[in-house]
């Protein structure tokens, strides 16, 4: 390569390097096989975080770095569920991250997918109640309510207990993180969930559904687990730009996983393209025109808190620079190849700009506006902040909701090196358009539009309470 490159003869280099490496492969199997599940504030966590920007000093990023900030961990312990009548009968289950120590028996009640008008439906006969729920129902495409909606509806219904049932079948236990009793406390047991949250599979699901038919069910729950104070990580390395080093193209995924599963598809797949494309692009620091900044997430699953440390600290901290966009790879290199997607956070703009970019580069990559609360784009987009995702379909497309996902089945083998080499290729791609166009349309909202787009989807609540908020640690 010329001292200088053409952005043409970078994006000769990038596609190059995307197809004939296995690095992100490579990267991918030490992240889950030989560390395990980097469940958020464990030491699996920590390993996981020095072995990235470990990888990112050896593939020549600069100013590489961890922000640390401080969370509350969880460790699981025993769980226990059984019908006590008509029949007795226990079923293997698992505890949702930050569910504490109880012991409860109750009467189970069905509240199905476990929307606002099933609640509504039951009022009063909720409370006291053990609630039976869908996990997840939304099949690709459609848009439902995130498990932590429906489990807040069952806290403020006075329900003793939330049993959360997979839609997908297999015997996989579902898990996700539920959120603080009393979020900014001083003590560790504020940082519980008020009431138990339970992971069951899609048969035992099935199974103690057909005794609701029946008549009455009575259950018992027994959960042994801990909450303590520790610590987490973003990992972060910058390929410096020229002439508008200022202006920052931030992108990542985040690295952390469920303790039930090598979390591999969500979302090591998206932290290993994220790194890829920082080793893709460091040859050419200073060549293009604004600074790319590379950050590995931590601590998502349980409550996006590396991107809200993040997104809040760059508006203070990061005194001249301006954030241009930042990329969202929660979802990145899964499935054979070919199947990326692109979802501009609320921003119908921003997703034209890029179904133009995308045809004009020749990329096979999908645009929309639509808003997600749930994944690492949210806490940016409240700060108003052009962001974007870019996602992989995948094998499992056609299941319920994560369908592997949070779930034993998150493993290895359900990603590929051709997926994850498809989407560094899409993304480093995409990543030197903009850093290189100086009429690159995004721009920073107010907090008053921001109020107003939410409005607009019926979401005004997210503004002051949000599951992840309520799991940050002061």
């Amino acid at each position: 390569m010329s001292q200088t490159a053409t952005q043409s003869e970078i994006v000769r280099h990038i596609l190059g390097e995307a197809w004939t490496s296995d690095d992100t492969y490579r990267n991918l199997v030490h992240l889950c096989d030989d560390l395990g599940s980097r469940f958020g504030g464990s030491e699996s966590e920590h390993q996981a975080a020095a072995y990235l920007a470990q990888r990112m000093r050896e593939y020549g990023l600069r100013n590489v770095h961890l922000e640390e900030f401080p969370m509350y961990g969880w460790e699981r312990g025993s769980c226990f569920l059984a019908v006590t009548a008509p029949v007795e009968r226990s079923f293997s289950a698992i505890a949702m991250p930050y569910t504490g120590s109880a012991q409860i028996n109750g009467e189970l009640i069905d509240v199905g997918e476990g929307e606002a008008p099933d609640f509504q439906r039951l009022g009063d006969a909720v409370r006291g109640k053990v609630v039976l729920t869908d996990a997840e129902t939304n099949r690709p495409g459609e848009m439902k309510s995130h498990r932590t909606d429906k489990y807040r509806r069952a806290v403020e219904a006075g329900a003793t207990a939330c049993v959360f049932l997979n839609r997908n079948p297999g015997m996989l236990h579902i898990t996700g993180a539920l959120y603080a009793r009393n979020p900014g406390g001083s003590q560790v047991s504020d940082h519980e969930a008020p009431i138990p949250g339970i992971g069951i599979s899609f048969e035992a699901g099935e199974a103690i559904r057909r005794l609701l038919e029946k008549g009455p069910v009575s259950v018992r729950i027994r959960t042994e687990n801990r909450v303590y104070p520790s610590h987490s990580a973003n990992v972060v390395g910058e390929i410096p730009g020229g002439s508008k080093a200022n202006e920052i193209i931030l992108l990542g995924g985040h690295y952390d996983g469920h303790d039930v599963a090598q979390g591999a598809a969500d979302n090591a797949a998206g932290a290993v393209v994220g790194l890829e494309v920082g080793r893709l692009l460091a040859p050419f620091a200073g060549q293009l025109d604004r600074t790319v900044r590379v950050l590995c997430f931590g601590c998502e699953e349980i409550g996006l808190l590396g991107s809200w440390h993040d997104s809040e600290q760059y508006a203070e901290d990061h005194q001249g620079e301006t954030l241009r966009l930042a990329i969202n790879l929660d979802g990145a290199g899964r499935g054979q190849g070919g199947q990326e997607q692109l979802t501009a956070s609320a921003n119908q703009p921003l997703a034209d700009y890029f179904a133009g970019l995308a045809e004009q580069r020749h990329l096979s990559l999908p645009t929309r506006s639509q808003l997600s609360a749930h994944s690492d784009n949210f806490p940016y987009f409240l700060q108003g902040y052009p962001v974007i995702t870019i996602a992989s379909r995948d094998a499992t497309a056609g299941m319920i909701g994560r369908g592997y996902g949070h779930t034993e089945a998150d493993t290895v083998d359900k990603v590929h090196l051709r997926g994850l080499q498809s989407s560094a290729a899409v993304v480093a791609q995409v990543v030197v358009a903009v850093a290189d166009d100086p009429d690159f349309p995004g721009q920073r909202r107010g907090q008053d539009q921001v109020r107003e787009i939410l409005q607009q989807a019926g979401k005004s609540d997210l503004l002051e309470q949000h599951w992840g908020r309520d799991n940050r640690a002061e």
